[in-house]
């Protein structure tokens, strides 16, 4: 349900970072989501202690396995309403072992999409949320299929952030502390409308939020990362070496040498 490997920058990498720590064989490994050669011999070591194919990449198979360790969740949300993206990404996410949250156009379908995520998640055990869908600069679609047309309310925006803060921030209790967000559609982290809409997410879920810069594709590992550069935002500002750094201080402690 994931593809992170050598070379990868991001939020995520902090969290594995903060488990590569506190689980066995435990690394004394820097936590800054720069996902470099100690973290990919760290994860090669978490591999083989549990019997798994030690290539220092996380696939679907290592994730589901932290998943597991840790009791953590990954919930997926999937704008239903354009066919392309139940055929690919929902498919893809099904055929990892995933579940997705499958919802099609409708009014006011953040509030309902913030209720479904309620239902599905365990308090304070959500690693990982990812919303797919179509985007632009400052927006990720959610339950509207194309961009143009959409109905009321039926994406994330800087335009709406207003009406719906409020309704965001009823899921803020669902993220493990060093969690994240990911939004996949195309563009929502371009020019300052997409950094400024990934600082309101952040201070509002307290977790990091990233998106892609530039257009984003779905099928095979293209539906669980990002294609090209990303921008992310953090609770109460900072950068990703900054938070990682207090998330691998606060969470996680070794006790080997």
């Amino acid at each position: 349900m994931i593809h992170i490997a050598q070379g990868t920058i991001l939020p995520v990498v902090g969290t594995l970072q903060v488990w590569m720590r506190i689980h066995p064989p435990q690394t004394l490994l820097k936590t800054d989501g720069n996902f470099g050669v100690k973290t990919h011999r760290a994860v090669a070591g978490f591999q083989k202690h549990n019997n798994l194919v030690g290539d220092g990449i996380v696939g679907r198979r290592t994730w589901d396995k932290l998943m597991q360790t840790t009791n953590a969740q990954t919930i997926d949300v999937v704008d239903g309403t354009d066919p392309s993206l139940v055929a690919l990404e929902a498919s893809d996410i099904r055929s990892a072992g995933g579940d997705p949250i499958v919802v099609y156009g409708m009014s006011n379908g953040v509030q309902y999409i913030m209720g479904q995520i309620l239902a599905r998640a365990r308090h304070g055990r959500v690693a990982l949320l990812r919303f797919h869908g179509h985007g632009n600069r400052g927006m990720q679609n959610v339950t509207g299929g194309e961009i143009y047309g959409a109905p009321h309310l039926a994406g994330i925006s800087n335009d709406n952030f207003s009406q719906i803060a409020g309704t965001l921030a009823g899921i803020s209790g669902i993220f493990l502390p060093y969690g994240s967000v990911q939004m996949l559609g195309c563009n929502v982290g371009g020019g300052s409308a997409g950094r400024s809409l990934m600082d309101k997410l952040a201070n509002v879920w307290r977790v990091p939020c990233t998106a892609g810069v530039n257009t984003q594709y779905g099928g095979g590992s293209r539906t669980f990362r990002f294609e090209g550069p990303t921008v992310s935002g953090f609770p109460g500002g900072g950068d990703l070496a900054s938070w990682g750094a207090r998330m691998g201080s606060q969470f996680g402690n070794v006790s080997v040498a």
